[in-house]
């Protein structure tokens, strides 16, 4: 089924938001309540029905939301898979979305004078944007990055022994399962509805292209909070914490009978806006320079998180860690935890040092040069909740692993009018030895070579060359040349004036294992699909409660996320340079057709992204990496030890992938595995037989 503007905007029905009357004072009371707290907490709890009320009274003007749509389309028209969305090949387990249409009936909405307020227009927005499940597609659209609506308690889906279909709990009941399995039970239904049909229902408001992963995205994590912010402040996951509106209450029953009715919160530290007016005009109306709100300052190295033992190294921001566990079962296995490859630039806490990338790898060398010196047979690489970060870091961690390989790298651009136009006034810039625009693709074409590494391009226009590629007009299949790019500072093993080392491989393929929750992506996808490529393992965890295979890399596998600060920036030289170099036609296209910068939007947009190059494979470069579904070679659920010790996850995973323990019925062979086999019929009702047989047995206990 197309998922269409009409499906878009209806499919919120009981989450979206309503129109209602206009409500003035409720952000006014919520200003009086934070300015006046009547204790020593600095931060204030409030109904998130005030806040919804604030939210809904903010005004609509239709000129400037027309002339926001317009703007945005702009930005939108560099996300490369716009006319594969629409049109998806076969395996794709997300529905057809056509944003352009989309933006087209928002807009026509909009000019109609149709919304009521501005955040029911920013939430067809929102909606349209996540549609892609893409999470390089992105935008902190104005009512949007106000409040975060909270529901207690935070949830698990915890199986007894990692194989049986797991149930859902209370995270603190979870943790009572071992101890006292009798005074706690699972969740039978939230606000009337079957808990797993409720929470797969609202699991399709995250990002992931994978279902299994969006399933994930709503319970406690302890792996994802640190993927994300490097600390163990733990991530209680979508369903405890949305931007969305989840409605006024949560009813949980129990299978004992047992009920509990928790109220949608907001939690504040301050809120200086009196009123609606003051608050629209401030947050929606006033122009802002986004990269503005970035930290200058320096992140602080942070502490070990909690529950994972003494690393025998690890850098200061918890990106990377290696252990020699002592624990049964992993005593001749090394565990390298890789939470993040963001190893450059602004984070919540501050900017990183810019010797962190350098970090990160002499981190990763020394670790493997001790694995192998203290006799460790095999790896585990735990990529747990990875949200991606620096592609030349995780081909450098390649490297590490593999250093007689080259990493295959290749992308393709989506050809428009706005990008060849950049692309020519920028073709001056990039030629020069000091250009600011170096290694920054698909601009500087000099550090663009054919995905082999060998054969480089001779213009802009060599690599642009616009191409039907399965329906897209697209640029010619690229990579970043690694000799190029390579240096000290941003190092790739073996290239540039970056020496070999190591110039041997540690392990070997079979002895290697990558752990992941199926949230790995962007650059964790390129990591763990080059190292798959050479025969590495892949184990995922969670999930829906089914036996069945579960992808290990569920988030985007885009090969390149184009900020639209990134954009922003360079507009001023850009169109200077434009009026220098462009004929007359050319110009007026431009000023048709490329973006504005952000601070001048009708509208605030605080960030936003696209995904901006497409990944192919080496066997298929028509269908993107994005849309090809790959099952891991083993599957387990989360048990309840897993949510606060690490160490279990991985005897878990060594359990199954090392020492011939079991994987959940199944999850093995699945399409887009290593070893790929057909389920026949008979093997799929076995399947659906022993869910129904888990389930009943669930319900008699």
């Amino acid at each position: 089924m197309r998922f269409g503007p009409s499906v878009i905007f209806s499919c919120l029905a009981g989450l979206s938001v309503a129109a209602q009357s206009y409500d003035e004072d409720a952000c006014s009371q919520i200003h009086s309540r934070v300015a006046n707290p009547g204790n020593d907490n600095p931060l204030v709890t409030f109904p998130g029905q005030l806040a919804l009320r604030c939210l809904r009274s903010m005004p609509f003007e239709s000129k400037l939301a027309v002339s926001f749509v317009k703007e945005y389309r702009k930005y939108l028209q560099f996300h490369s898979t716009l006319e594969t969305l629409k049109n998806p090949p076969s395996g794709y387990q997300m529905p057809p979305t056509d944003l352009m249409g989309g933006l087209n009936a928002i807009q026509e909405k909009a000019a109609a004078n149709h919304y009521k307020n501005q955040y029911e227009f920013d939430s067809d927005l929102q909606t349209l944007v996540t549609s892609a499940y893409d999470g390089h597609l992105s935008a902190d659209f104005c009512s949007h990055s106000i409040f975060t609506f909270r529901n207690e308690p935070p949830l698990v889906s915890i199986s007894t022994n990692g194989i049986d279909l797991p149930k859902i709990y209370t995270t603190e009941d979870a943790r009572l399962l071992s101890s006292h399995p009798h005074k706690v039970s699972p969740v039978q239904s939230i606000n009337g509805v079957d808990v797993v049909k409720h929470m797969k229902r609202i699991s399709i408001y995250q990002k992931p292209q994978d279902l299994d992963a969006l399933y994930n995205t709503l319970f406690h994590s302890n792996a994802m909070s640190i993927g994300s912010t490097g600390n163990s402040s733990m991530f209680a996951g979508y369903y405890s914490s949305t931007t969305r509106w989840p409605g006024g209450s949560q009813i949980l029953r129990f299978a004992n009978g047992s009920k509990t009715d928790s109220e949608t919160i907001v939690h504040l530290r301050e809120f200086p806006w009196q009123n609606t007016t003051a608050l629209y005009e401030n947050f929606c109306v006033a122009n802002k320079d986004s990269s503005s709100s970035q930290s200058g300052s320096e992140a602080h190295p942070l502490p070990l998180p909690d529950g994972y033992p003494e690393p025998f190294v690890r850098d200061n921001f918890n990106r990377i860690m290696g252990f020699f566990p002592e624990h049964s079962g992993l005593k001749d296995i090394a565990v390298l935890s890789v939470p993040s490859f963001q190893v450059q630039g602004a984070t919540s806490d501050g900017k990183l040092p810019d010797t962190e990338i350098v970090d990160f790898s002499n981190t990763a060398r020394d670790f493997l040069a001790n694995a192998t010196d203290k006799g460790k047979k095999k790896m585990i690489v735990d990529l747990s909740g990875n949200p991606g970060g620096s592609v030349l870091a995780g081909d450098n961690l390649f490297r590490m692993f593999f250093p007689d390989k080259v990493p295959y790298s290749a992308g393709r651009f989506r050809a428009h009018d706005a990008v060849n136009l950049l692309g020519k006034v920028a073709s001056p810039i990039v030629q020069r030895p000091d250009s600011i625009l170096k290694g920054f693709p698909p601009f500087d074409w000099t550090s663009m070579v054919q995905p082999d590494q060998k054969k480089g391009f001779k213009s802009w226009k060599d690599l642009y060359s616009p191409r039907n590629i399965s329906g897209v007009e697209s640029s010619s299949l690229f990579a970043t040349n690694f000799s190029r790019v390579s240096e000290h500072e941003v190092p790739i093993n073996g290239y540039g004036n970056v020496m070999l080392n190591p110039s041997k491989a540690a392990f070997e393929p079979e002895d290697i294992i990558m752990i992941t929750d199926g949230y790995c992506a962007s650059t964790c996808t390129v990591f763990a699909e080059l190292m798959k490529e050479q025969g590495v393992r892949t184990i995922a965890f969670g999930g829906r409660p089914q036996f069945a295979p579960m992808q290990g890399l569920g988030g985007t596998k885009g090969a390149q996320v184009l900020q639209f600060s990134q954009i922003a920036s360079i507009l001023p030289m850009a169109k200077s340079l434009a009026k220098q170099t462009l004929n007359k036609e050319e110009y007026k296209k431009w000023e048709r057709v490329v973006p504005i910068p952000l601070k001048d939007f009708p509208l605030t947009l605080y960030s936003g992204g696209v995904n901006l190059l497409s990944a192919f494979s080496s066997k298929n470069d028509k269908v993107p990496r994005q849309f090809v579904y790959e099952a891991a070679e083993c599957r387990r659920f989360f048990t309840a030890e897993n949510i606060d010790k690490p160490v279990s996850i991985w005897s878990a995973a060594a359990d199954s992938m090392f020492h011939g323990g079991p994987c959940v019925p199944f999850s093995t062979n699945g399409t887009g595995s290593l070893h790929p086999e057909e389920k026949s019929t008979n093997e799929k009702l076995i399947s659906l037989f022993l869910e129904f047989l888990s389930g009943f047995k669930a319900h008699i206990v």
